[in-house]
């Protein structure tokens, strides 16, 4: 008997009737077990090649170190303490930097996308900072405050502030007139429509900008650990390369793309669950 089918007989008369459709939450559960697996299988896939490849004879461990040695020494880095202070040192400059940047890109990219005297003011600055890389920054801001945590900081502001601002001003412009409209008509005032219905329609272009604006934060954050830090995981790169020890460059890069990684996943958690109207309009 097919499993799509229920077939029940009585007196002589077979009833027939399909399967129950799949809820929106079990099509989401099973989108999440979906997404899952095949994201373990292609990590694992590479990491198999990896080690297939750095494992062959002839090959250069000084180089291409086998996955063995790069857990051991990710482990020795750790029973020391030095991998966990690298990290903290990393993590503490994004934190703070990065929700700085954000916070003022998302306050006034929505000002800008829903006052057209503050795009006024502030679009030809945006304009202006977005073609120069943040990295540019550094050379200017070491002359006016020198080398320090407030130097590291304050690109990663820059960063973070210039990638999310687009973003955020993009979602304010194109909030649907039809819902203003409709608020307007039920009584509600200018704010009531600013917060109520302009900045929940902008949530997901938001999210958007602020992972972007994660991923820009971590690699600017590790090109100025290269230049002028004594701490940080881009401190280690640069000691793993002075020392020529791949495998704690290897170390490295790993816990950077590891911790981007759960950071996105948790603005994406975040995301979906401040915009579930966004799927009950689809």
């Amino acid at each position: 008997m097919p499993a799509s089918k229920v077939s029940v007989e009585a007196d002589g008369v077979s009833d027939t009737t399909p399967d129950r459709p799949m809820s929106p939450a079990e099509v989401m559960r099973f989108r999440r077990i979906e997404r899952l697996v095949i994201g373990t299988v292609s990590l694992g896939t590479l990491v198999l090649a990896y080690s297939v490849v750095s494992n062959l004879p002839g090959t250069n461990p000084a180089l291409l170190p086998p996955p063995q040695a790069i857990l051991a020494t990710a482990m020795a880095k750790f029973s020391d303490g030095t991998l966990l202070t690298a990290v903290w040192a990393s993590l503490s400059r994004i934190l703070i930097g990065y929700t700085i940047g954000t916070a003022l890109a998302i306050l006034i990219g929505s000002l800008m996308g829903w006052f057209r005297y503050v795009e006024y003011v502030f679009d030809p600055i945006v304009e202006c900072m977005r073609p120069v890389p943040p990295l540019a920054y550094i050379p200017l801001i070491i002359l006016w405050i020198g080398i320090g945590e407030e130097s590291r900081i304050l690109v990663l502001v820059i960063t973070s502030f210039v990638v999310c601002i687009v973003p955020t001003f993009s979602g304010m412009k194109q909030v649907p007139k039809v819902y203003v409209e409709a608020a307007r008509t039920l009584g509600a005032s200018e704010a009531t429509i600013f917060y109520k219905v302009a900045i929940p329609f902008a949530v997901p272009f938001i999210f958007a900008g602020m992972r972007v604006g994660m991923a820009a934060s971590w690699a600017t954050l590790v090109a100025a650990e290269l230049v002028a830090a004594q701490s940080g995981l881009g401190y280690m790169l640069q000691a793993g390369r002075r020392f020529f020890d791949t495998s704690l460059v290897m170390v490295g890069i790993f816990c950077i793309g590891v911790l981007a990684f759960i950071m996105d996943r948790i603005f994406r958690t975040i995301q979906v669950r401040m915009s579930r109207w966004e799927e009950v309009s689809k």
